[in-house]
């Protein structure tokens, strides 16, 4: 389902919870467009005003199916924040941070904090882990940091080896990261409240 309106968000999370039956859904990576900026609170917006000016900003959204007590009824509790994009294509990062949420994610926590919580901490660390791999990139000789290219990595199949071998996310040059190490983890990405989302 391509998301491209309010509409389209709110049924593909209405298809996940309900068709499906899956209590926490989480959406890692919107482009942020301007029909998505003007949907989202002040208080989650990236740190410029408009679509114009945002040089590449993602959204995550985490949904947590309520257990219908509210008045009157939601059918979550959604939770937003964004992140800046790092240029390139890096192998990985959905393992990553999908590993990074199961993990962090306390089941003794209520639903909607627990998981906003882990999402919180898995995009803290996913992005953080791509920035030092982003920075690795750049110091490697411009042969192996070239840009994707199908037609290219075709004519010269080991043109692909060397542009994906500096692009393997850092994790074991990441375990301070990993372990949440304040030094290391930079700016907390905080997954906020996105009241009124229903």
């Amino acid at each position: 389902m391509k998301l491209e309106d309010k509409t389209s968000l709110h049924e593909a999370l209405t298809i996940l919870h309900t068709t499906y039956a899956v209590p926490n859904v989480v959406i890692s990576s919107i482009p942020i467009k301007q029909w998505l900026l003007d949907l989202l609170p002040s208080h989650i917006h990236p740190p410029t005003s408009t679509a114009s000016e945002i040089p590449a900003f993602l959204l995550c959204i985490a949904s947590c199916k309520n257990a219908d007590t509210s008045s009157p009824p939601s059918p979550s509790s959604v939770f937003a924040g964004t992140v800046p994009v790092i240029p390139g294509y890096f192998s990985g990062v959905g393992d990553l941070f999908s590993a990074l949420v199961v993990g962090h994610y306390d089941r003794k926590s209520q639903p909607a904090v627990g998981l906003a919580d882990a999402v919180s901490l898995a995009l803290t660390k996913t992005h953080a882990i791509l920035q030092r791999t982003y920075d690795y990139v750049c110091t490697l000789p411009e042969v192996d940091r070239q840009p994707t290219d199908e037609e290219l990595d075709t004519d010269d199949p080991l043109r692909r080896v060397r542009r994906m071998s500096g692009r393997e996310l850092r994790l074991v040059q990441g375990q301070d990261i990993l372990r949440c190490e304040p030094s290391a983890l930079g700016v907390i990405r905080r997954v906020l409240e996105w009241d009124n989302f229903w």
